[in-house]
């Protein structure tokens, strides 16, 4: 990852929002404009995670924009030195002064081939997390948490009155649908999610992908579209690299290019 190529920032700010508007009382934060052309954003921090690296880039698209002012971010909350968790950022509108409560969420899910109901069976790719359990956890623990007596002292601090603050969700997400079914409704979910396919390993065994070109791109390339300027591999070379990603349970994230040169992301799964 060149930490300081900006196409990571173009990445996360075209990434669509898991959904438009409201669901089950969580509003989306939609982004305000951002002038790519000449910008320089500075080193993305190189030995942290993918979360906090979404999180830096977040914060310097804010900075730089003139709609928002950041208050503060990553703001721990403790009782007795034992922590109840973080804010992840505080925002100030600069022309209406209203400040803005924001949790920051990137994920990557895979969407059944079959799901009764989506909200409940959107899971991530190692099995790992649920969209129902991080959208609880926001409802139940992290908006809460701004009404308690510890954040509200924070905040006071601040110089915000919790009672005038609002909440929203930047909940931005790739998801990625079967290999071979077409078309599926993601209903309640932004159609613009869909990022890729997805492809039980015993499958990727079969010969249709004996023809296709592999690059398993790092964690941070995730985010980006996929291009062509990368040192492409054989179905044979991407195999071996497949099974010791998938012996650890970790279902490797591919480009797969075919021979028209048509690139699409497909997670191969260990489940």
């Amino acid at each position: 990852m060149d930490h300081k190529n900006i196409s990571y920032y173009r990445a996360f700010f075209n990434t669509p929002s898991l959904w438009t508007g409201e669901l089950d009382g969580l509003k989306q934060f939609v982004l305000p404009e951002i002038y790519f052309e000449n910008l320089e954003m500075g080193l993305i921090p190189s030995n942290v995670r993918l979360g906090h690296k979404i999180e830096h880039i977040f914060l310097k698209l804010i900075q730089h924009s003139r709609q928002y002012k950041v208050i503060a971010h990553n703001i721990p909350i403790r009782k007795e030195k034992v922590s109840l968790g973080e804010i992840d950022f505080i925002l100030q509108d600069v022309d209406s002064k209203q400040f803005i409560h924001i949790e920051l969420t990137y994920k990557f899910y895979v969407v059944p081939e079959e799901a009764e109901n989506l909200e409940y069976d959107l899971i991530g790719p190692n099995q790992r997390d649920s969209f129902k359990s991080k959208k609880e956890r926001i409802i139940n623990h992290q908006i809460p948490l701004l009404k308690t007596p510890e954040a509200t002292s924070v905040l006071h601090n601040l110089n915000i009155n919790p009672e005038e603050i609002v909440h929203r969700v930047c909940f931005k997400s790739q998801l990625f649908t079967p290999f071979m079914v077409n078309n599926l409704d993601v209903v309640p979910f932004n159609p613009n999610s869909i990022s890729g396919r997805w492809v039980p390993f015993h499958k990727f065994k079969s010969p249709e992908f004996f023809e296709y070109r592999y690059y398993l791109p790092s964690k941070p390339e995730w985010l980006l579209d996929p291009h062509n300027e990368v040192n492409w591999l054989r179905y044979n070379e991407i195999l071996d690299v497949v099974k010791v990603q998938l012996e650890k349970r970790n279902s490797p994230l591919l480009w797969m290019k075919s021979s028209d040169f048509n690139i699409v992301k497909l997670f191969v799964l260990w489940w």
